[in-house]
């Protein structure tokens, strides 16, 4: 099972154009999309159908959808009350409005329905709204208000499908229901969007557009493709082969950078935990992380399977003086670098007169593996410039950073991005709660990270899997109620059930490829 592409709307609209090209009807994507539609709301809405169901459709192919559905949700039953503001354009929208007009009764809405179909604008839509749609989301942001699920087809009306730019007057939905693929702004839009559904709609081998037209389509690590990403851990392994992960950093002060990293690595499955820090924080690792080998920084002939450094390391001379005796010493080794790391990299190359990404790819030149996971901030100092605050443009730059830096860059953000040395389109995770926006997240990632490369991941893997399962744990200690309260601990403690969760991905109901809950 290929994983999940996040388009922008051109890349949707390619998909579509293929799949039509290569025998697949518009009109029967169109029916199949409908369908499904229909068929999750009847599944996932059973008790609020006796109140019957608002439905809005647009004059394109999005109000298109919006008639299959009503159709549909009609014939199984259900009382159906449709509203379109102006007649449809497109000839599929033409024909579903047809078919379905004997089963529909049109007209405004009662304010009764506790069920609504936003298909008023899809993904050509850009800019503010507009007239009839304008006055079609207030009509549903009213039946929202009085306590309405709001079922988005596609995108929410005034959701501009590339840039995630929301309209005035958009209203936020309780489940988008993607077609076919998961659009790029509703992935940066997470609350605006709601429960996040992915439908099959027939593209079938058109949704990866294979071969000659292959584009820079985002990938979506779902739990399936997460879970073919991780090595399993053999029944009689012994710590020897669970991976020897060493953790440098702590520095004076900063020893609970490193103990979170080794709490999070040993909640990850790690063998072997080594802890490398300042002379002065080995008692407080000792006793934090008893299941930890602790050693100074001075330690020599030491093994490891895979090495994470920076959390907590520090920026000062003597850090840097160290973190490069450790980078000489273990050559060849599967590397992470974080936090301070980078920092201290960026200052080296500053002082060197290059740039950050040639330097590390010097530094790491005879390390296939490495992971770098800058936060913005320190992603904008590697590059030496701002970072833009367009979508695009910013993955533009990440892409070609790590190309240039031959290693694996891991931007973390909401959503995450992962880019690779080989310039594949980059990879989305969009997990992850306001938990993580708080001091030893990142380092917490590492200990993840560096636990999956000494397991045996290659560097995109274990970056996007690694981020997979810290997001994924914080949405379930968050879940269901507010960040206050909760610390890093939780997540910590959420991540076994994540483990297992993955180990038994669930199957999907038929017509759903992929869903993500509501942040």
């Amino acid at each position: 099972m290929s994983a999940p592409r996040v388009t922008t709307a051109a890349e949707a609209a390619a998909r579509d154009r293929r799949a039509i090209h290569g025998g697949t009807p518009s009109f029967d994507l169109m029916v199949q999309a409908g369908s499904n539609a229909a068929a999750f709301v009847l599944r996932e809405f059973p008790a609020a159908l006796s109140h019957g169901v608002a439905c809005f459709a647009g004059s394109g192919n999005n109000g298109g959808d919006a008639y299959i559905v009503a159709a549909q949700l009609a014939r199984a039953g259900v009382v159906v009350r449709l509203h379109a503001s102006l007649p449809p354009k497109t000839p599929d929208a033409q024909r579903a409005a047809h078919l379905a007009a004997p089963y529909l009764v049109h007209g405004t809405p009662t304010g009764d329905e506790r069920v609504v179909i936003d298909g008023v604008l899809g993904t050509g839509h850009q800019g503010e709204l507009r007239g009839g749609s304008s006055a079609d989301c207030a009509r549903m942001a009213m039946a929202r208000d009085r306590g309405a699920q709001l079922v988005a087809l596609d995108v929410p009306s005034g959701l501009d499908a590339t840039s995630g730019a929301i309209a005035h007057g958009s209203v936020a939905a309780s489940v988008t229901l993607c077609l076919g693929t998961i659009k790029r702004g509703v992935l940066m839009q997470r609350a605006h969007a709601g429960r996040i559904v992915l439908l099959d709609i027939g593209l079938r081998q058109w949704a990866d557009l294979p071969g000659e037209h292959d584009d820079a389509a985002w990938r979506w690590a779902d739990a399936h493709t997460v879970r073919d990403m991780i090595p399993a851990i053999a029944w009689n392994a012994h710590k020897g082969t669970r991976g020897r992960v060493g953790l440098a950093g702590g520095a004076e002060g900063m020893a609970g950078a490193i103990v979170l990293a080794a709490r999070a690595a040993a909640r990850s499955g790690a063998g072997l935990i080594h802890a490398i820090v300042h002379p002065l924080s080995v008692p407080a690792v000792q006793s934090l992380v008893p299941q930890a080998l602790t050693h100074a920084w001075s330690a020599t002939g030491l093994r490891y399977d895979a090495l994470a450094v920076g959390p907590g390391l520090g920026r000062d001379k003597e850090a840097s003086l160290v973190m490069h005796d450790w980078l000489d010493a273990h050559r060849g080794t599967p590397l992470v670098l974080d936090a301070d790391a980078l920092w201290l990299a960026a200052d080296a190359a500053n002082d060197l007169g290059t740039n950050t990404a040639s330097l590390l790819k010097h530094i790491t030149r005879d390390t296939a593996h490495v992971v770098c996971t800058p936060h913005p901030g320190e992603f904008a100092r590697l590059l030496g410039e701002p970072l833009p605050d367009e979508g695009e443009a910013r993955a533009a730059l990440l892409s070609h950073f790590a190309t240039r830096a031959n290693c694996t860059v891991l931007l973390k953000g909401t959503p995450t991005l992962v880019a690779t040395p080989d310039a594949e389109p980059l990879w989305v995770v969009p997990h992850g709660t306001a938990m993580l926006a708080t001091g030893g997240s990142g380092d917490c990632l590492s200990g993840i990270i560096a636990t999956l490369l000494a397991q045996g991941c290659r560097a995109r893997d274990a970056a996007v899997a690694g981020a997979t399962v810290h997001g994924r744990a914080a949405e379930r200690a968050t879940a269901p109620g507010t960040v206050r309260g909760l610390v890093l601990d939780d997540m910590l403690q959420a991540l076994r059930d994540v483990w297992r969760e993955l180990d038994s991905a669930r199957r999907f109901p038929p017509g759903v490829l992929a869903e993500l809950p509501a942040p």
